[in-house]
């Protein structure tokens, strides 16, 4: 072993390194596998078989680099493009974990928030200023004409925004009665408005949080834009979007065809915007 350290030494000494002065002639091939001896071996090895460079982050789907503030002003024209920088990297980031990757699911995607948020609004709001406006709302259908008779029925509401909330989401979505205050806590969050305590309790298990977690996440950007792409996902959403038209996306959402022709001029506008930038022209 001695003599095969004394020959590897010699090899470091012919390259060039300095191994000290032990040894009988005093350069330090002594058969001793000092500090230095051990030094130059991995010198000699880094440079024989360097580490594997860190590889490179995954290159997002061609759709997804889309989504950047010009885009979505595509859809919002009213908003500045500083604004929007964090709805976007919100978005990719969404869009990303939950496969919303091609330019159909994108701009379906996107215009369907557009239009129930406008990329703004990630609380729902249920501060109304007038009964004939619930009533418009919340009293459409078989239901809502029990939940809201007439006008009148829904004076109680103005400007009660939790009052609302309790009352028109009683008893269903998994919540429990108005008394429950599940209709106020587990209200509309995130740009698709994702409610009801069974909507809520899904997602905190998909994002693997606590429920009361899962409610402060979905009301920040980050979150309520990953709870619509949750949403997305839990209903198969992206198979509808790959298929002609939105309205299938939109009765996924709404229920109906609530919003339908805003909807896709909304869609329409962003897959010609899209195709722009996927021949390289500018928006």
């Amino acid at each position: 072993m001695i003599d095969l350290i004394r020959r590897a030494q010699a090899r470091l000494k012919a390259l060039g390194y300095a191994l000290g002065t032990s040894g009988p002639v005093r350069d330090g091939v002594d058969g001793d596998p000092g500090l230095r001896t051990w030094t130059a071996i991995v010198e000699v090895l880094d440079r024989a078989c360097p580490a594997p460079a860190t590889p490179p982050p995954c290159a997002l789907p061609p759709a997804v680099e889309m989504v950047t503030p010009a885009l979505l002003r595509v859809v919002v024209p009213d908003r500045d493009e500083a604004n929007l920088e964090a709805w976007s990297a919100a978005i990719r980031a969404a869009c990303v974990r939950f496969e919303i990757n091609t330019i159909r699911r994108v701009a379906a995607f996107i215009a369907q928030m557009a239009h129930e948020s406008g990329l703004k609004c990630l609380d729902e709001n249920l501060r109304y200023s007038s009964a004939e406006r619930i009533k418009t709302v919340f009293g459409q259908g078989e239901a809502g004409r029990r939940r809201f008779p007439t006008i009148f029925s829904a004076q109680p509401y103005v400007g009660q925004p939790e009052k609302l909330a309790n009352y028109v989401y009683a008893n269903r979505m998994g919540n429990g009665p108005p008394e429950s205050g599940d209709g106020w806590r587990f209200r509309g969050g995130g740009p698709l408005q994702n409610t009801g305590r069974d909507n809520w309790t899904r997602f905190a298990e998909a994002m693997g949080m606590c429920l009361d977690e899962a409610l402060a996440f979905g009301r920040t950007l980050e979150g309520g834009i990953m709870a619509a792409a949750w949403f997305w996902e839990e209903n198969d959403i992206n198979r509808l979007a790959d298929t002609p038209g939105v309205a299938d996306e939109s009765r996924a959402i709404n229920g109906g065809k609530n919003g339908l022709a805003d909807r896709t001029a909304k869609f329409n506008a962003l897959v010609a915007a899209m195709l722009r930038l996927e021949r390289k022209e500018a928006l």
